[in-house]
């Protein structure tokens, strides 16, 4: 619990930091997620919405912090039935960014790596039903933290406006089940699209 909580305080300061810094650009994001749950018998990937927004801080030309705040639908499918858990999340991505190339050209990669903190809203099942254990108390927990890689292109739609193009693998650093000895973790990848607006200078 006292890593969560660190993590958290950690997650707020970093994007404060952001926030109020220079030079920084923020914008809508929309995207789709391919999830699944480990552990789970006969899992399998469930596609759900992302939907939020993001800002980039630039620290020099290369090197750069991402932070996302999305809506995002995770869970797991299960082999040869209609059963599925959807679990769906506020989540926030911190990732630290290196860009390659230089500011002037017209398309930059990236790649990225960070922690994220999730905040769960529900989770329900294929009839839309709260999935709970027999005795009314939540299956999953309320908070997951985990963390991001990935890939992107940026590509400049004219003047310090960018298309953003991300594609991420994330997983759980702790299994996301409320029951004893679980290891049941939140994987798969994400793919996420939006366009930043410069804020300030």
């Amino acid at each position: 619990m006292l890593k969560r909580i660190q993590l958290t305080i950690f997650c707020y300061f970093l994007l404060h930091s952001m926030i109020f810094g220079q030079p920084l650009s923020l914008g809508p994001m929309l995207g789709a997620n391919f999830m699944s749950i480990s552990n789970t018998t006969a899992s399998k990937t469930l596609v759900g919405l992302s939907i939020g927004g993001f800002a980039n801080y630039s620290i020099n030309e290369h090197l750069g912090i991402n932070a996302k705040l999305l809506y995002s639908q995770m869970g797991t499918s299960i082999e040869n039935s209609e059963y599925i858990a959807r679990l769906n999340y506020l989540q926030l991505p911190l990732s630290a960014v290196y860009f390659f190339g230089n500011v002037g050209n017209t398309l930059r990669p990236k790649i990225f790596a960070g922690p994220y903190a999730a905040y769960l809203f529900n989770a329900k099942d294929h009839n839309d039903k709260e999935i709970v254990y027999s005795n009314g108390e939540d299956v999953y927990f309320k908070s997951d933290f985990g963390g991001v890689i990935g890939v992107g292109l940026n590509f400049i739609i004219s003047d310090r406006k960018w298309l953003n193009i991300d594609a991420t693998y994330s997983t759980s650093f702790y299994s996301i089940v409320d029951a004893p000895n679980t290891t049941n973790k939140n994987n798969g990848f994400q793919l996420n699209a939006g366009v930043s607006f410069p804020i300030g200078k």
